[in-house]
């Protein structure tokens, strides 16, 4: 879809300052609402980009007299019933540039009109890797759409939240770097659990006790079987140059086959039967001065294979704790030496800060 050049803001005739950056924000959760707070303390900042719409999955609004947190999110209270289509039409034709749309939703229903909004030449930023995960062909079609429009398709917040992961593996590729291989443990779910076997809880406490303190998501299943890592290495493998897809990709699921079609709550009243198995496991990585941790591992020409490795007990992954993220990057010039990234791989406020990182980026460059 293209735009008119009537809704694009005419070119200044004499010297002056760029225009601020627009900003429209879909989805006001946790991520969204916390991007919300770090917009408003930028108050005065001369890049600060200039709200100018939100939307929830059921309501949206175009923006207050002052956009305050509070005010936005009473603003969508009282908003229209969202119709996805009106909210395109009035971006795409009527909204000052430059323009970036940002989808803290992560909902399909909003991935879908990623290349839309590109074609319109508007920059989108996310943290979803929804859009970035489906097929390569579709993700070619997202970066060559943004390149077409001279506009940007920035995600670095979908591995690592505000870690500069993506950005990193982007520019080694820049420069002329050659990958061998990124290794990494992304889930900060399963890096708690392991953390915790090694401290002597049971598997079955170990995910008890991420389930208790928030950690997991809502059917922790949804992090022991390992795609949450698959599609974090999906997009880094990706970004790295590689042609890939999801059936090329090996994952270890941490679900007992006999649990995995159990309601949840149920699945968590039988958890305790793996326990065996995976005392096993541990004493024998003991057996070899090693510990159980959960990693991904992308290589190219090799593929990317997630699941359970004996990692030495005194190396950084077998000493990551908490939910903090660890990846490892081995190129060329990083040969004897990798590049090592580690930091909180998780987060409302850490993921807000990369999503604002890439909007300011934006607003530098547009």
């Amino acid at each position: 879809m293209s735009v008119p050049q009537t809704a694009l803001s005419p070119k200044p005739t004499t010297t002056r300052s760029a225009p601020s950056l627009s900003l429209y924000l879909a989805g006001v959760g946790s991520v969204g609402t916390a991007l919300l707070y770090q917009l408003s303390e930028l108050q005065g900042d001369a890049q600060r980009p200039r709200l100018i719409g939100a939307c929830t999955s059921t309501h949206a609004a175009w923006t207050p007299p002052h956009p305050t947190p509070g005010a936005v999110k009473h603003h969508l209270e009282h908003g229209s019933t969202l119709h996805w289509p009106a909210v395109l039409e009035r971006l795409i034709e009527h909204a000052p540039r430059p323009l970036v749309f940002v989808d803290a939703t992560g909902h399909p229903d909003v991935a879908d009109h990623y290349t839309t909004l590109l074609d319109a030449g508007i920059h989108v930023v996310t943290p979803s890797k929804l859009a970035n995960t489906r097929s390569q062909q579709h993700f070619d079609r997202l970066h060559a759409t943004a390149a077409q429009h001279n506009v940007q398709y920035r995600y670095e917040t979908t591995v690592g939240a505000g870690l500069p992961v993506v950005r990193t593996v982007r520019d080694l590729r820049a420069t002329g770097d050659r990958i061998h291989t990124i290794r990494g443990a992304v889930s900060g779910t399963l890096t708690f659990v392991f953390s915790r076997m090694r401290e002597g809880d049971s598997f079955s406490e170990a995910v008890r006790t991420a389930i208790q303190k928030g950690y997991a998501e809502p059917d922790i299943r949804d992090d022991l079987s390992g795609e949450d890592v698959a599609r974090k290495f999906l997009i880094l493998a990706r970004t790295a140059g590689a042609s890939i897809d999801r059936e090329d990709v090996e994952v270890e699921s941490l679900v007992p086959e006999s649990l995995r079609n159990l309601p949840h709550l149920a699945f968590r009243r039988y958890v305790h039967k793996a326990n065996d198995a995976w005392r096993e496991r541990a004493e024998t990585a003991a057996s070899q001065d090693a510990v159980l941790q959960y990693v991904g591992r992308w290589t190219p020409g090799s593929g990317i294979r997630v699941g359970v490795e004996a990692v030495p007990a005194d190396s950084d992954f077998g000493q990551l704790e908490g939910q903090d993220n660890l990846f490892t990057i081995t190129t060329n010039r990083y040969a004897t030496s990798p590049l090592t990234i580690r930091g909180p791989g998780a987060g409302p406020e850490v993921t807000a800060a990369g999503v604002l990182a890439d909007v300011l980026h934006v607003a530098e460059t547009a």
